[in-house]
C-alpha cells in the first residue's frame, strides 16, 4: 500500500525498461484535489487511508520495498525488503537509475535532489535530449547524454 512514491516509482521502472519522458509544454490534464467547491464532492469518495488500521506496518514494509527496487535505499540491506515479484514488477535492463538520478540531480545517498528543475524540463531538455535520438527514431540514446541537473539558483526558494 504506497499512496506517496508511486508516481517515481513507475517512472524510474518505465526509465530503465527504456521509455522517455517528456514534459508537455503547457498543461494537458490535472487532478482536482478536494478543496474549495471541490470539497463537498470529493470527499465523499473513500480514501485509501481510511482502512490503514486494518494493515498496520504495510505502509512502512511497502515504501522500503519500493525504495529497494528503485536503488532509492542504499544503505538498506537487500535483505530486509521483500522480494516477492521483484523481476515481473521490478525495474527494466535497458537502462540504469543512476543515470536518471545523475540527469535529474537526485542523490540517493544524502536524500536530496537539486532544485528548479523545471527550468529544465520545459523546452531545453527536450532540445537536449533530441540532439540523442536513436537512428531507429526509438528513444533517445542516454548512453551519448553526459548531463547533471545542477540547480542554477541554489540559493532562491
Amino acid at each position: 500500500m504506497i499512496f506517496q512514491g508511486e508516481e517515481m516509482s513507475i517512472g524510474l521502472r518505465g526509465f530503465t525498461i527504456g521509455y522517455d519522458f517528456f514534459a508537455p509544454g503547457k498543461s494537458v490534464c490535472f487532478h482536482s484535489y478536494a478543496k474549495g467547491k471541490n470539497a463537498a464532492a470529493r470527499n465523499k469518495v473513500p480514501h485509501f487511508w481510511e482502512n490503514s488500521d486494518k494493515f498496520k506496518g504495510t505502509g512502512v514494509a511497502a515504501m522500503k520495498r519500493l525504495l529497494g527496487i528503485v536503488n532509492m535505499n542504499p544503505e538498506v540491506e537487500r535483505s530486509e525488503w521483500n522480494h516477492a515479484e521483484e523481476a515481473r514488477y521490478g525495474l527494466g535492463g535497458a537502462r540504469k537509475t543512476s543515470k536518471f538520478y545523475e540527469l535529474y540531480g537526485i542523490d540517493v545517498r544524502k536524500k536530496t535532489t537539486q532544485r528548479h528543475l523545471c527550468q529544465f524540463v520545459r523546452g531545453k531538455m527536450h532540445n537536449m535530449f533530441m540532439a540523442h535520438l536513436r537512428s531507429d527514431g526509438m528513444g533517445i540514446d542516454y548512453s551519448g547524454v553526459d548531463y547533471k541537473w545542477v540547480d542554477p539558483r541554489p540559493n532562491d526558494p
